[in-house]
């Protein structure tokens, strides 16, 4: 059911990629605007430009988006951007160092998609971090940073991604010891072909970018009660968005840190803990092997936590979750944190963050105690969304994390 389209991408010349192409995880403005400096070329000229005179009339925000969109018709002047002369649905695939392969469709999907949940979620959104991405897609069209949407391998689409990935490429290029590299698909077989394998998929999952979702779908419908002449084929009806099967992804899990213990001591803690969890002291390094397993770091000690049958013996594929039980049966239960989205007493360190680092930052002083989580399964997020059910904050960490300006959809 999904609808997919070609788009006529915007995309770096191959010998200037590697200098455009931007990282954005845990990307600081002051980070910005070193690499700014240092690189005239960085897609960060888009996202955090140079004002060259505070003075002109208007707001910072209205300099800085008037900047953005000067900036980006001068990489397409330069030519350090080329935009398609054919519209196109692309071949996108990342190798990491540790010679993982990951590789998708890099197409623009329907809003509508999107809220008649033809596109399932999973998650919950901030209104202010929407409207933040709204302004920006607003006043530039960059939509440049794509929606990770995934669904059962297709026999097919992986025939017609595999065969593409014979021919010449579009773009390859190593940076940050990835390599990167995308092909084209515009001839109109192919994309008949694709879009038709698409349409028959029952169900898509978003696995990362519910605000980018949400902003694009959003400002659709604003643009769409602008547009007297709204047909449905117009830009501002899609969102970029790479999919990739379910085999090509990979989770890891969202730890937690905590600041306080809510004014109990250790052994207070330890021992309301006993309530739900088989607790066994460990000499090591707890890391889960299992669900329904955790570790736990307090007072320079680690504990294996094994959550007790009752606890998770459910048909509710929500209740089940180990996010879930943590939330439910420890943060909730013993510190009092009734809503982790919002509570400053708890942190989270996700993706492939050492263990090392989290020890570090409870022995500082800085948080109390750590927990260590196993990875939510894919299995069990499809079954969550499929329930229409919304896991808790920071349940998965998806790999791969998307680069930015590789490839660029225009909504304006």
């Amino acid at each position: 059911m999904p609808k997919i389209k070609p788009f006529r991408g915007i995309h770096p010349s191959q010998f200037k990629a590697v200098e455009v192409v931007t990282n954005l995880e845990n990307l600081s403005i002051a980070d910005a605007k070193v690499i700014r400096q240092g690189n005239p070329y960085s897609f960060v000229n888009m996202l955090v430009p140079k004002l060259d005179n505070l003075f002109l009339m208007g707001s910072k925000n209205e300099l800085a988006f008037k900047k953005i969109n000067e900036n980006f018709e001068d990489f397409l002047e330069k030519g350090i951007f080329i935009r398609d002369s054919k519209p196109a649905i692309y071949v996108y695939q990342v190798k990491s160092s540790s010679r993982l392969t990951q590789t998708g469709i890099w197409t623009i999907t329907s809003i509508d998609d999107y809220l008649n949940n033809v596109v399932k979620k999973h998650e919950l959104t901030s209104t202010d971090r929407e409207q933040s991405l709204i302004d920006y897609l607003q006043q530039t069209g960059i939509d440049a940073n794509p929606v990770l949407i995934t669904y059962t391998a297709v026999d097919k689409i992986d025939e017609i991604i595999h065969q593409t990935t014979l021919k010449q490429t579009e773009i390859n290029f190593d940076k940050d010891g990835k390599e990167h590299t995308l092909w084209k698909i515009d001839d109109e077989p192919t994309l008949n072909s694709l879009m038709n394998e698409f349409s028959k998929l029952s169900a898509t999952y978003i696995a990362d970018g519910h605000h980018r979702a949400a902003a694009a779908s959003l400002l659709g419908i604003q643009r769409r009660k602008l547009n007297l002449k709204h047909k449905g084929n117009e830009e501002y009806n899609f969102f970029t968005s790479v999919y990739m099967s379910t085999n090509q992804l990979r989770i890891y899990g969202f730890n937690r840190l905590i600041k306080d213990l809510n004014g109990l001591t250790s052994v207070e803690v330890l021992k309301s803990l006993e309530k739900n969890f088989q607790l066994i002291e460990s000499a090591q390094a707890v890391i889960p092997e299992k669900i329904h397993d955790f570790g736990l770091y307090l007072d320079g000690n680690w504990y294996h936590l094994k959550a007790k049958t009752e606890i998770f013996k459910t048909n509710n594929p929500l209740a089940k979750l180990d996010v879930t039980i943590l939330q439910d049966y420890i943060l909730s239960a013993i510190f009092n944190i009734s809503d982790p989205r919002t509570d400053s007493r708890i942190s989270y360190r996700g993706g492939k963050t050492a263990v090392t680092d989290l020890v570090s930052e409870v022995d500082s002083g800085k948080f109390a105690l750590a927990f260590i989580l196993y990875p939510t399964a894919i299995e069990q997020l499809l079954e969550v969304a499929d329930e229409g059910e919304v896991m808790p904050p920071k349940s998965t960490w998806f790999e791969p994390k998307f680069d930015v300006g590789l490839l660029i959809h225009q909504i304006n």
